[in-house]
């Protein structure tokens, strides 16, 4: 079918293999179920404890450290239904366990056809003209499918490490999903009607390029930078976010490598702490001065730098990053479909011109297509039924044993003493040798702030965007989104002087603190925005992280006077 670039362009025809309302519900709904899959096997199944390449059925490796922020937020959790249900035990067998791993597995090959066949359908329609606003549909609804099968890969490293042909496979697959969807990102760099307000009208040449065929906007030209940004923003998301899943589905790279490095990276950071301590700390007053404004702001840099380090390894990273981007994807992929139903003006004064042919019957089209594809939502439906209701078919004792190594890795929510660590041991909260779970008050202060400083966010962004393109709200928010990171070394900072300073106080009152400590910090992130001083004076912008620094040499040299040893 013949088709032209450049001057008007005729409405394009309704494509309901691509834009009906049963294929919209088909994608977003099945994504929606791998995504909910993923949180409830997180907080009811998954395992820290338990090394992910560990061999079936292989006894507890010893040797093995969990992740010390998936432990501490899996322990809070699991403990609010042992608090509601009193003394009853509630535990997920190891049937729950494979009963979940089948069903994300059978989600995970979803997602791979799914995503593959609208993407090469897209790519065979390209030729004949295929518009720019479906092109954009498609790879919208690709972005769904690749997003949930990469934390799919992630929750299955176990079963892929003992199943590396069903791991070379998939890994395969994705790479060529990876591949396809990066060059189809690559097309919508100059799509700048993406980042249209809902209150913004629609001239005729931006309806031009709303609906002009999409092989006609994939050389270089005149883009907006917002929208060439949420573009290369979205390839570098999708590259690295495939390269982290390479990195740690293969026991060589993940340990071998990456491990040793954060081993060598850890010990002389360890070494540069212990010449501090020996300088600031051994043999002088815990109220000393060299301690409390050079040791330890010196350790809680050295902290942060774990945490950051033990956030990209662990899994709620993981489930945060995918709902994160499902957010995304579904605000975006409707914010689009809403387009082509816009009024088109001319002068200011509204055009008969639209975008689309029979624009009155546009929703009203149920042909096979569409009953199909929503049928087929019973598919994911019936997998879950099926690998949570078949009988279990293996031997009794092979069943026993693995229960017993679940029971045996599925730690208790036991209350902890604010300087106890995992590990069993106790240590002061200055010690240079002291681990992330040694700071148990801490570290669940800092994940606090960071949850609730995301969810801010993320809210606060999808309302200001007000567009498709969601970078549009997250370039608004560029300094607060600054500040809160620069907050979290403040929260740390005076997590670890109540922890340690204020040990001799009622437990509810350091839990008070820290939240004080908490709040502080989130209202200094949104303190300039409203107070409007973001691009006037840095004092402004930055005034209560210059009190919270005065604040704390004041209370360091009060200490140090009045504190008690």
């Amino acid at each position: 079918m013949p088709y032209k670039c450049s001057g008007p362009q005729p409405p394009i025809s309704v494509d309901r293999d691509i834009t009906g309302q049963g294929v919209i519900a088909n994608y977003v709904a099945t994504a929606g179920i791998a995504v909910l899959l993923i949180i409830i096997h997180f907080f009811v199944v998954y395992e820290p404890a338990l090394d992910p390449f560990r061999k079936t059925d292989y006894p507890l490796n010893q040797s093995f450290c969990p992740n010390p922020i998936d432990t501490i937020i899996l322990r809070t959790v699991r403990r609010i239904p042992k608090r509601l249900m009193g003394a009853r035990k509630v535990r997920a067998n190891s049937r729950v366990g494979k009963g979940f791993t089948e069903c994300i597995l059978a989600m995970s090959d979803l997602q791979i056809v799914t995503g593959l066949s609208i993407l090469i359908s897209g790519y065979t329609q390209l030729p004949q003209g295929l518009s720019s606003f479906h092109w954009m549909v498609i790879v919208d609804l690709a972005w769904f499918s690749s997003l949930t099968h990469l934390a799919c890969l992630t929750l299955l490293r176990n079963h892929l490490y003992n199943h590396s042909i069903q791991r070379i496979w998939r890994l395969l697959c994705m790479a060529v999903l990876v591949v396809l969807l990066t060059v189809a990102l690559s097309f919508t760099g100059g799509y700048d009607w993406t980042s249209l307000r809902r209150s913004d009208s629609v001239n005729k040449n931006m309806a031009f390029s709303v609906i002009r065929p999409a092989r006609c906007q994939m050389g270089s030209g005149p883009r907006s930078t917002v929208t060439y940004y949420a573009m290369v923003f979205s390839i570098l998301l999708m590259v690295f976010g495939f390269v982290a899943r390479i990195v740690k589905s293969h026991k060589t790279i993940s340990v071998g490598v990456w491990g040793k490095a954060r081993a060598k990276l850890d010990m002389q950071a360890r070494r540069l702490l212990s010449i501090a301590f020996s300088w600031c700390c051994f043999g002088s007053s815990r109220k000393s001065l060299k301690r409390t404004l050079f040791y330890r702001p010196l350790l809680t840099t050295i902290f942060v730098a774990r945490l950051f380090l033990d956030g990209w390894s662990s899994m709620f990273l993981e489930v945060s990053w995918l709902v994160a981007g499902f957010v995304w994807g579904t605000i975006r992929l409707f914010g689009v479909l809403g387009i082509v139903g816009r009024h088109v003006y001319e002068d200011n004064t509204l055009s008969g011109f639209t975008m689309v042919q029979d624009p009155d019957e546009r929703e009203a089209g149920w042909g096979f297509g569409q009953v199909v594809a929503l049928v087929l939502l019973l598919a994911p439906l019936i997998t879950i039924v099926k690998y949570f209701t078949h009988d279990d078919e293996q031997p009794e004792i092979a069943t026993s044993h693995s229960d017993r190594i679940y029971a045996s890795s599925h730690f208790e929510s036991q209350p902890m003493s604010p300087n106890t660590s995992t590990h069993g041991t106790s240590r002061r909260a200055d010690d240079p040798d002291s681990n992330l779970d040694d700071h148990v008050q801490t570290l669940g202060t800092v994940i606090l702030y960071f949850m609730l400083m995301c969810l801010l966010m993320l809210v606060l962004v999808c309302f200001a965007s007000n567009t498709p393109n969601l970078l549009d709200g997250l370039k608004s928010f560029s300094l607060p989104i600054a500040i809160a990171l620069v907050g979290i070394w403040g929260v740390v900072l005076f997590s670890l002087t109540i922890e340690f300073d204020l040990s001799h106080i009622p437990l509810r009152f350091q839990r008070l603190l820290h939240m004080v400590n908490i709040l502080f910090f989130i209202f200094s992130t949104f303190f300039a925005p409203l107070r409007g001083t973001m691009r006037k004076n840095w004092a402004g912008t930055y005034s209560f992280l210059l009190s919270a620094a005065v604040f704390y040499i004041l209370c360091a040299v009060f200490y140090r006077i009045h504190g008690t040893s």
